[in-house]
């Protein structure tokens, strides 16, 4: 008689558990989806309406889970500060006028950064990376007076390549 007791008082005790869990995991996906919206809504108003200002002549670029372009043709470069999270970005100056050194500033969470620059450019990297990387793939240039440009980057889990242009392809 006592084992049956032992054995339905086990048996509701294994029910309550599985409700206790069900109310747990009902809970935590509700307070996880309420945190992605929020998130969502953040990040769109971080992005809206043009994620590029100009600081005197220096671009600033704020990319947030996104992806982004950018392409400066046959203007004069002074420098750029981007900033990403969980996203991926892609700035393509090799048809940009360099006439001075210049600086490009780099936050870089969680995503990754291409930098392209022109044929007669020199390339300094300064970078702190924790769990990341940085590639310079740019030719050397011999030149003494080519201008710099000095890309100083901060990365967490994340990773920049700087390459030069490359030449135009033929179809043949």
């Amino acid at each position: 008689m006592a084992k049956k007791v032992l054995e339905t008082k086990e048996k509701v005790r294994v029910k309550k558990r599985r409700g206790s869990k069900l109310i747990k995991f009902i809970f935590t996906y509700a307070v996880v989806r309420t945190t992605i919206k929020i998130a969502g809504i953040l990040v769109d108003k971080y992005n809206e309406g043009g994620y590029v200002s100009q600081d005197g002549d220096i671009l600033k670029y704020s990319v947030a889970f996104n992806g982004r372009n950018v392409k400066i043709e046959n203007e004069t470069f002074k420098g750029a500060v981007i900033n990403t999270i969980c996203s991926g970005m892609k700035m393509d100056l090799g048809n940009a006028d360099i006439e001075d050194d210049v600086d490009i500033y780099c936050k870089n969470l969680m995503g990754g950064i291409s930098i392209i620059v022109p044929e007669n450019v020199k390339v300094d990297i300064t970078a702190k990376s924790v769990f990341g990387s940085v590639a310079n793939n740019v030719p050397y240039v011999e030149n003494e007076t080519a201008p710099i440009i000095h890309i100083h980057a901060d990365n967490i889990m994340a990773g920049i390549e700087v390459k030069g242009k490359e030449p135009p392809s033929s179809i043949q």
